[in-house]
């Protein structure tokens, strides 16, 4: 379990940086636009791929549990998974949706977090997804701040189409998850 935290303390540590935009700025100033890019992208690409293998290799080992919930939490969580690829789509065809979500993304991460937290009680499941919600956590915290200086409100032109293509768009991608993608990418079959 310890490549896993690892990996969070790099993936999520550097999904920090943005909070601090003096600091990002500065080091911008001192080693350019591209160069910070560049080496941002390359350490969220370590702590991804430590966190990926730490994930699986956890798995492997034999811990107890912190908690085991009843079963039909699985059914709630999996309800709360559908908003989370309707946001997702929501982020990127941006309509009303990205407008009252703000950020629809740091949503996703949060109900993607929670719905885990609910089924999985295993010491690297709640590792990995409560790191993701303490993120998630302080990245709203850190839009909000941003938010009161951004005044003026985002329009989003053909903004309700907008919003019905990341609906319909979210509904398949969910399905495909629930039918079999989630089983193919994560080795973990959803309807069992």
């Amino acid at each position: 379990m310890t490549l896993l935290l690892v990996g969070l303390f790099i993936f999520l540590g550097i999904h920090f940086v943005p909070s601090f935009p003096g600091f990002r700025d500065s080091v911008v100033q001192r080693i350019g636009l591209n160069p910070y890019r560049a080496v941002y992208s390359l350490i969220v690409l370590t702590g991804l791929f430590c966190m990926i293998y730490g994930f699986v290799l956890a798995r492997e080992e034999d811990l107890f549990p912190l908690y085991v919930t009843p079963f039909w939490l699985r059914h709630l969580a999996m309800t709360l998974l559908l908003p989370v690829f309707i946001l997702v789509f929501a982020k990127f065809i941006r309509g009303n949706i990205a407008k009252w979500t703000k950020d629809p993304v740091i949503l996703a991460v949060k109900i993607w977090a929670i719905s885990h937290l609910l089924v999985n009680g295993e010491p690297y499941s709640v590792a990995l997804f409560g790191g993701f919600l303490v993120w998630a956590i302080w990245a709203r915290i850190s839009l909000k701040k941003f938010d009161r200086k951004n005044t003026e409100a985002e329009q989003f032109p053909h903004a309700i189409r907008n919003d019905i293509i990341s609906v319909v768009l979210g509904f398949l991608l969910y399905g495909l998850f629930v039918w079999k993608l989630h089983e193919l990418l994560i080795g973990m079959a959803i309807l069992t």
